[in-house]
């Protein structure tokens, strides 16, 4: 069997998504089988999931994936470079899959794997480490240090799928993998626009319509079995997510915080603890908190994560190679990926949290740190009787049935 890996939020899945995913198979063939490894209930941008992972996973599965895995929680909460190193790594720990599908915005994998060496050369490197000492955030830092060497490279640092593609041959290469990384150019709204372009959308655009209380726009921007599930979800007060619903538990949290407390989390002495502390004295709102410690040293996406990473306790040297599989859904190949896993992962399979710790007691205090970031992103649901903890414990995947003639449930 063909098999493809996808490494995604889905945060939600739309229409975009689902190009991507038929494009895929359109390249490799109709009997190829998709494994997206999925970001759980927290986001790369430092933020929670609009729905939560074992909906999102849902929708994947409803639209085309055969296996939806998910990402660990560690490199949910990272940098690109960290994101894409989790992904790969659980990927290539599977032992089955042949090739990498990603979109990028400039849909030339050839381009983006000489940027993914490049980076790493000595010179790359040294200027890398000149531009950072001058404030400069990394993706800028990294396209200063590239220029000097191929200039065409380095103008891909400065859009951020391609900056995610790079990270993925990066992680790749770092691994030696024999993974075959493919793009398919990104069409439709930009990362990041409040706009759709021929009914594709940016994910964030789905996110501040459902923020807003305008839900049903998102409607024709969606698959229907994307929007179905998400309809459901909303009907039982399970979406939207949003963090402001917990703003002052994570505010009143980082106030016991110290200086030292905080360079837990940051990653780098830069001095941003000391900057965290003090803001965390003078704002009410995690919102504000951000805005405040923003610079541009310090983009907003990082201060996000760093803050989530101290209110969910996880240090920023915890490592990002993954200790084991948590399944979220099955679609029409997922068993048949699953049984070539049996022979092939390098990995513990789990199934059912619930009784994960008991048959893997050495992973007893990673899984005990998932279920406390669950339960804490259960705080927010909009019904308050789904705020209970331990709920993801009792979780099983999504699965999908198929009869011959079409997609069942």
């Amino acid at each position: 069997m063909k098999i493809c890996g996808v490494i995604a939020e889905y945060n939600p899945f739309h229409n975009g998504h689902a190009r991507h995913l038929a494009e895929t198979l359109q390249i490799l063939g109709s009997e190829t089988a998709i494994i997206c490894v999925m970001s759980g209930n927290y986001t790369q941008r430092g933020d929670f999931a609009v729905l939560e992972k074992y909906r999102r996973a849902e929708m994947a599965a409803r639209c085309g994936a055969d296996l939806v895995l998910e990402l660990p929680l560690s490199s949910c909460l990272s940098s690109a470079e960290g994101f894409a190193f989790g992904g790969i790594a659980l990927l290539h720990a599977l032992g089955c899959v042949s090739y990498l599908s990603f979109g990028s915005e400039c849909g030339e994998i050839q381009l983006i794997r000489q940027a993914a060496k490049l980076q790493k050369s000595q010179q790359a490197q040294a200027a890398l480490r000149h531009a950072l000492a001058k404030g400069l955030p990394y993706a800028a830092a990294m396209q200063h240090a590239i220029m000097g060497l191929d200039e065409n490279c380095s103008l891909l640092f400065s859009q951020p799928n391609n900056t995610l593609g790079i990270a993925y041959c990066a992680a790749l290469d770092t691994l030696h993998s024999t993974i075959t990384p493919m793009t398919i150019r990104r069409e439709g709204a930009a990362h990041d626009a409040k706009y759709a372009v021929d009914a594709v959308p940016s994910a964030s655009l789905l996110r501040t319509l459902l923020t807003d209380g305008q839900s049903a726009a998102c409607q024709p921007l969606m698959p229907p079995q994307s929007w179905a599930v998400l309809q459901d979800a909303m009907q039982q007060g399970a979406a939207p997510v949003l963090c402001d619903a917990v703003d002052t538990a994570i505010v009143s949290y980082l106030r016991r915080l110290s200086p030292t407390d905080f360079s837990r989390y940051c990653g780098g002495a830069d001095g941003l603890e000391y900057r965290l502390y003090e803001i965390a004295q003078k704002y009410a709102s995690f919102t504000e908190i951000c805005a405040a410690a923003q610079t541009r040293r310090y983009p907003l996406a990082r201060i996000r994560r760093v803050l989530f990473r101290a209110w969910l306790n996880l240090p920023a040297n915890l490592p990002y190679m993954p200790s084991f599989v948590r399944v979220l859904a099955l679609g029409k190949y997922g068993r048949d990926i699953l049984r070539n896993m049996k022979r092939s992962c390098a990995l513990p399979v789990i199934m059912k949290p619930s009784a994960a710790p008991k048959h893997y007691p050495s992973l007893a205090s990673i899984l005990e740190q998932d279920r406390l970031a669950d339960d804490l992103y259960a705080l927010a649901f909009p019904a308050p009787a789904l705020r209970r903890g331990g709920e993801s414990l009792r979780k099983t995947p999504y699965i999908y049935f198929f009869n011959k003639h079409n997609m069942q449930e």
